[in-house]
C-alpha cells in the first residue's frame, strides 16, 4: 500500500498589524477635532451677526445656530467614537473637508433661509469630525494614556477660543470673512488628516 499523498492547503493570509499610533496622527485629529469645535463656537458667536445682515426676524434669529446643533449632535452621537480605525483615514478627511464647504457655504450665504440650511450641513459635517477625529486620538498611544484625554480637552479649549477670538476679528473682516478663516483651517485639517492618520481598513 502506497501511503496517502496529503496536498498542502495554502494558509490565509495573516493581515500585517499597524503599529500603535504616536503623537504625528494624535496631533493632527486634535487639530481637526479644534476645527469642528471652533466651528460650532463661531457659530454661536456670529448668529446674531448674520441674522442682522439678512434682517430676520427676532423670533428667527438663532434658526442657524439651531440647524447647527441639531446636525451637529445627530452626526456625533450617530458616528462611531471609538474602537478600531477602520477607514476613518478616508471619512475624517472627507468630513473635514465638508466642514470647509459647509462654511464656505454659510459665508456665501445669499439669504437667510439658505444660511440656515447650509448651518445644518455645517453642523452634520462637524459633527462627523468630532467623531471620527476623536476615534483616531483615542486610538494613539500617548504616553500613559492619559494624553490622549488631554489632547481632546485641548481640542475642545482651542476651538472655544477661536470662537472668542472670532468677536475680535468680525469689526475687522465681518463675519463672512471670519467663516473665511474656518475654511482656511477645515482645508488645513482635512490635507494633513489624510497624510498623518493610516488607513486601518484591513482590520
Amino acid at each position: 500500500m502506497t501511503a496517502p499523498t496529503q496536498i498542502p492547503t495554502p494558509r490565509a493570509a495573516v493581515p500585517k498589524r499597524r503599529g500603535p499610533l504616536r503623537w504625528g496622527p494624535a496631533l493632527w485629529a486634535a487639530y481637526g477635532q479644534a476645527v469642528a469645535f471652533a466651528s460650532a463656537a463661531v457659530t454661536a458667536f456670529l448668529v446674531t451677526d448674520i441674522a442682522a445682515e439678512f434682517h430676520a426676524s427676532p423670533g428667527t434669529r438663532l434658526w442657524p445656530l439651531g440647524a447647527f446643533a441639531i446636525g451637529f449632535v445627530v452626526a456625533a452621537n450617530a458616528t462611531r467614537r471609538t474602537g478600531a480605525l477602520g477607514r476613518a483615514r478616508y471619512t475624517g478627511a472627507i468630513s473635514l473637508g465638508a466642514l470647509a464647504l459647509g462654511a464656505l457655504a454659510v459665508a456665501l450665504s445669499p439669504g437667510f433661509g439658505f444660511a440656515i440650511g447650509a448651518a445644518g450641513a455645517f453642523g452634520i459635517a462637524a459633527g462627523l469630525a468630532v467623531a471620527l477625529s476623536g476615534r483616531v486620538v483615542s486610538a494613539a498611544e500617548v504616553g500613559d494614556g492619559s494624553g490622549s484625554i488631554a489632547l481632546s480637552a485641548a481640542a475642545l479649549l482651542a476651538g472655544i477660543a477661536a470662537g472668542v477670538g472670532a468677536l475680535f476679528v468680525v469689526p475687522f473682516y465681518g463675519w463672512r470673512g471670519v467663516l473665511g478663516l474656518v475654511v482656511v483651517a477645515a482645508v488645513l485639517a482635512a490635507w494633513k488628516f489624510a497624510e498623518y492618520v493610516p488607513d486601518d481598513s484591513s482590520s
